[in-house]
């Protein structure tokens, strides 16, 4: 952790305008963390929008999916046909799920202060925090772990950007004989994350 993080954190728990969400501004428990996934209608936080939202607890070595969440959340424009080959997600689908708030205000108390466990999740939370900001007031105020750069410092790869995500992710899957449930589902990333997490932590 870098020492300017608790400064960071204790700023943006002065900007907190939800008090329900103090106890995210809270030092973490050991041993427990949240796995995240999202699906968007693109890669571009400025032009594109969450579409939904995995999270499942990781408390020590176990996996708690009895005790996730999965939210499909209404976007302001509805997905394009191109991208719904990708995350499976038809207008259909999301023309009737929750708000961004609605899904926030489930989301938030379930990650609380657990450190956020993701692949390359810098994506997820540049499309969570400007929703969170206008939500509460200040960024996730959560450490992110990034599943893929413990893998590259386990495995002394160095090659990060040469495969794709979705490849990386397969190939980190199979390094650690880790059963695929079916990539693009938030849901399965969640669990695939997890998975992986615990075999690198």
């Amino acid at each position: 952790m870098s020492w300017l993080q608790p400064l960071t954190c204790a700023w943006q728990k002065t900007q907190l305008q939800r008090p329900e969400l103090a106890s995210m501004f809270s030092k973490p428990m050991a041993e427990q963390w949240v796995a995240i996934d999202c699906e968007m209608t693109g890669l571009n936080p400025k032009k594109h929008h969450l579409l939904s939202v995995a999270a499942i607890h990781i408390n020590a070595n176990l996996i708690e999916t009895g005790h996730g969440m999965h939210v499909v959340c209404k976007p302001p424009v509805m997905p394009d046909r191109d991208t719904i080959v990708i995350h499976g997600l038809r207008t259909a689908d999301v023309e009737h799920g929750m708000s961004y708030d609605e899904m926030l205000a489930l989301l938030l108390p379930f990650i609380d202060n657990r450190p956020i466990v993701g692949f390359c999740p810098q994506l997820d939370m540049a499309f969570l925090n400007p929703l969170a900001k206008r939500y509460m007031g200040t960024h996730l105020p959560n450490s992110v772990i990034d599943i893929r750069a413990l893998y590259n410092r386990r495995t002394g790869n160095r090659t990060e950007g040469v495969l794709s995500q979705s490849q990386q992710l397969n190939h980190i899957l199979a390094h650690y004989d880790i059963p695929e449930l079916g990539a693009h589902d938030a849901y399965n990333d969640a669990i695939m994350t997890a998975m992986a997490f615990l075999h690198m932590r």
